[in-house]
């Protein structure tokens, strides 16, 4: 009868994560519904088929590049696994603050056998690399007139050197980073650690092509506005990770209305935003819907450059 009620529990927390996403959204599009007078769109469908493939892609690799990170320190799960994880926990990063989230990977996590303190280290890892490469982007591609050059620059030098040099720290002094301390002696393998960053910036980039396929299918888009868009996207990103509303919400959207409005118009600009962010949410569930039914039917053998002797669990 616990099990049963624990179920149910799980089930109705999950679902109400959802529904107030949902609510949350919508309450952001209406409190911008007087910038989407005059919205002039004219989808096209090639462009937003591409953008799809690109947004699944993005969205794979991340929970790939985590499992890469667990699996240097010797606790890599089987791929499936790793990935339904990572969803179903990502599922809470829309309540706020989004500790829920991280709480949640730590719990699904040590079902799998993977210490706490390893998951609450990598989830640190993976959000640092993950702003680092946001904001390595943002400073390629932000208009000159939205951040000084200086700036730009330096945020973009300091970035590189961040991505550069951590799997080398966190393989050769990891009692340099607080996190990490509490993970034990073991040597994490570079290469994997590699990996992952490589991965996280992969998907990055890919994420950053999926929107301009995005605004190509959803705005009349020339080739001199692509930088514009990465721009604005990742100016947006940062922004969101660094706000304190739950998954950046209302925070993107104005950043990226406020940067692409001087060349699509606030109408065009803003409705992009919106739209950007309800694509996000529609293929996040999607993908965790694919997840779910991979993970769970997939056992989790040892695997090839990931091995582990952790018994298969339950989520």
């Amino acid at each position: 009868m616990n099990l049963a009620w624990r179920s149910f529990t799980k089930r109705l927390i999950q679902w109400a994560v959802v529904i107030a996403t949902i609510v949350v959204v919508i309450r952001v599009g209406s409190q911008r519904g007087s910038d989407l007078q005059g919205l002039d769109v004219d989808l096209n469908f090639f462009w937003l088929g591409s953008a799809a493939v690109a947004t699944a892609t993005a969205n794979l690799l991340l929970p790939m590049g985590w499992n890469y990170l667990i699996a240097s320190f010797g606790s890599g799960l089987a791929t499936g696994r790793a990935i339904r994880l990572w969803c179903l926990a990502q599922t809470a990063r829309y309540v706020p603050t989004g500790l829920l989230a991280v709480v949640s990977r730590v719990q699904l996590a040590t079902k799998e056998g993977i210490s706490r303190s390893l998951t609450l280290a990598s989830v640190a890892v993976e959000t640092g690399a993950l702003l680092c490469w946001s904001v390595f982007l943002c400073t390629l591609f932000v208009p000159s007139t939205t951040f000084p050059e200086l700036v730009r620059w330096l945020a973009g030098g300091c970035s590189a050197l961040i991505l550069f040099c951590s799997p080398w720290l966190i393989r050769r002094v990891p009692q340099s980073f607080p996190i990490l301390r509490s993970i034990g002696t073991v040597v994490p393998d570079s290469s994997l650690l590699v990996r992952a960053f490589g991965l996280w910036g992969v998907s990055v980039a890919v994420r950053g092509i999926g929107t301009v396929c995005l605004a190509a299918g959803f705005l009349t888009l020339s080739s001199d506005d692509v930088p514009l868009v990465v721009g604005a996207m990742y100016a947006a990103v940062v922004a969101g990770m660094i706000g304190i509303t739950p998954a950046g919400l209302g925070v993107r959207e104005g950043v990226m209305t406020a940067i692409l409005a001087s060349r699509f118009g606030l109408a065009d600009a803003a409705a992009f935003s919106l739209f950007v962010r309800a694509w996000e949410f529609g293929s996040e569930m999607l993908f965790l819907g694919a997840a779910s039914w991979w993970g769970r039917h997939q056992k989790s053998p040892t695997q090839s450059g990931m091995d582990s002797e952790i018994a298969d669990g339950k989520l």
